[in-house]
This record gives C-alpha cells, structure tokens and sequence, in this order.
C-alpha cells in the first residue's frame, strides 16, 4: 500500500517543477538591453565617422525610419552604435537610416548586408561633415 507523507509530496513537486523548467527557453547571457524587441529580423549596426579624418564621432543621433515607427540612437564613445530590429518581416531596404549632430551635415550613409540571409545585420557607415562657420 502506498503511504503518503511529507517526503512523497515533495518529491512529486520537484519533479513538476524540474519538468516545468526544463520547457522554459533560456535566456541566460543575456542583458536586457542587448535584446531585440522583436527577437528576430534585420538589425543595423555601424559608426558614424568626421568626412577627411575618418576619426569616431560620439553622441550623434542615428534614426531608423520604417513608415510611422522610428527608432532612435545615439553613438557611443568609440563611434559606434546598434540598433534593433522591426520584425522578423521586415525588409531592410525598407527602413530610411540617417545621422545628424549639432554643427555637421550628413554628407553619406552607406550600408552593407552582412550575408545572404533575410535576416541579416545590415552595417550602417554614416559620414558628417562640420557645417561652414558663417
């Protein structure tokens, strides 16, 4: 005859809980921040770099523009920036990628697919140069 007591009970509960766990995806590694909102899709990455020395520029807002939805980032001390992807069907060609700072225009934003997958990171060079004093 089977004898339920305190021992058989948990014994049962940590098994549910390990089975539970076990389907749960895990995400360990990972920093809030560094995940997409969407999980998958394109997403662009690159430096924004000064026309003729070619040197890092820190702090200049990158904007991504898919119809009415825009992200915005700024780069960080070595020039650079990330930013996440719309959706898994997004097509990258259709997302509008420009810089801007204080006192410079934007004189080129190039990019290139990083393969032949869909989706593919897409590497954004954007070139400013310092606006004519007047």
């Amino acid at each position: 005859m089977l004898r339920w007591n305190a021992s058989t009970l948990v014994v049962m509960l940590l098994a549910l809980v390990a089975v539970a766990a076990s389907s749960v995806t895990s995400r360990a590694g990972e920093s809030l921040s560094e995940r997409d909102e969407f999980e998958s899709g394109p997403f662009f990455f690159g430096t924004a770099r000064e026309v003729g020395t070619l040197k890092p520029m820190q702090n200049v807002q990158i904007k991504a523009q898919l119809g009415p939805r825009r992200m915005l980032v700024n780069t960080n001390n070595e020039g650079r920036f990330k930013l996440p992807s719309f959706g898994l069907e997004t097509a990258a060609d259709d997302v509008t990628v420009s810089c801007a700072k204080e006192g410079y225009s934007q004189v080129n934003v190039s990019r290139r697919k990083m393969s032949n997958a869909a989706d593919s990171p897409i590497a954004i060079d954007c070139l400013l140069e310092p606006k004519p004093k007047s």
